[in-house]
Parts: C-alpha cells; sequence; structure tokens
C-alpha cells in the first residue's frame, strides 16, 4: 500500500516496525538505509496526517465559536469600525 493511501493508525503502526527492526540490527548497511528510508517516508505521512487534522479541529473551533458569537468574526469588526 502506498504511503499516501495509508491511515494515520497503519502508517504509525509500520513505522513502529521499522523502528523496532532498526534498533534491532542485524540487517546489512543498504538494508539500513531501505528501512530507515522507508522509516522517514512513513513519519512524513504521519506528520501530515497529523497536521491535516490540526487544521480541520482549528477550522471546526474556529466556525463553532464564530457560530456561538464567542468571538467577532471579520463583518462585525467592519461594522464597529463604521
Amino acid at each position: 500500500m502506498e504511503p499516501a493511501a495509508k491511515s494515520f493508525e497503519s502508517a504509525f503502526s509500520e513505522l513502529e516496525e521499522v523502528v523496532r527492526k532498526l534498533e534491532t540490527g542485524g540487517f546489512s548497511l543498504d538494508e539500513s538505509t531501505s528501512l530507515f528510508e522507508s522509516g522517514m517516508k512513513l513519519a512524513s505521512k504521519c506528520n501530515e496526517i497529523l497536521t491535516s487534522s490540526e487544521l480541520k479541529i482549528t477550522r471546526l473551533e474556529k466556525n463553532f465559536a464564530e457560530q456561538m458569537n464567542l468571538v467577532p468574526n471579520d463583518e462585525d469588526i467592519d461594522q464597529e469600525d463604521s
């Protein structure tokens, strides 16, 4: 499965497995390098998914706060300036 199609849980689980293998050792330099590269791609994918989720949560919180009139939206600020 390509990293782009992975869920966070799947990518993180694979990353943990790669780390475990690297910590155990016993691989050739080429194998270790390949595992490390795979681990870095998985870590990058996990970070991408987390960042995307964080942005979604931030937007949801902002929209909720605006709906509940907890924070002024741009229109309210413009009206106050008039």
